[in-house]
């Protein structure tokens, strides 16, 4: 599948869910600063599919943990698992990458002097190169 296939695929974010949010800051906040992001796509069933991402960001005093699923409704039958399985994978961080980058910031306004912006990614450019 290329580049064009998973931007122009047929599907639509319906919904967007947060299962989990998992914070902590103590008093000790250093320099250090560490992203991690993972995604998951998952077929529900014939028209349905959900991409999972989960953010962690730390830093040597504070954590922050969050879980979104993004539901995708299809224009027509899921045929191809694999290609189905790239666009969740590929498409829902583009897309919910934004959510989870405001929802961080809002909840580490509240318990931190200086906020977390995670950066902005383009995903598009990754996938280019990781192909």
């Amino acid at each position: 599948m290329n580049i064009n296939e998973i931007v122009l695929f047929p599907a639509q974010l319906t919904e967007t869910k947060t299962m989990k949010i998992c914070a902590e800051a103590k008093e000790n906040i250093g320099n250090k600063f560490g992203i991690k992001a993972e995604t998951n796509g998952i077929i529900v069933d014939e028209f349905i599919g959900e991409t999972h991402i989960t953010v962690r960001v730390e830093t040597e005093g504070f954590y922050i943990e969050e879980e979104k699923v993004g539901i995708f409704k299809f224009d027509e039958k899921i045929e191809d698992e694999k290609k189905v399985i790239l666009f969740l994978e590929a498409q829902g961080v583009r897309i919910l990458w934004s959510y989870i980058r405001e929802d961080l910031y809002t909840i580490s306004s509240k318990m931190l002097p200086n906020p977390i912006m995670i950066p902005t990614i383009d995903v598009m450019k990754t996938l280019e190169k990781a192909e």
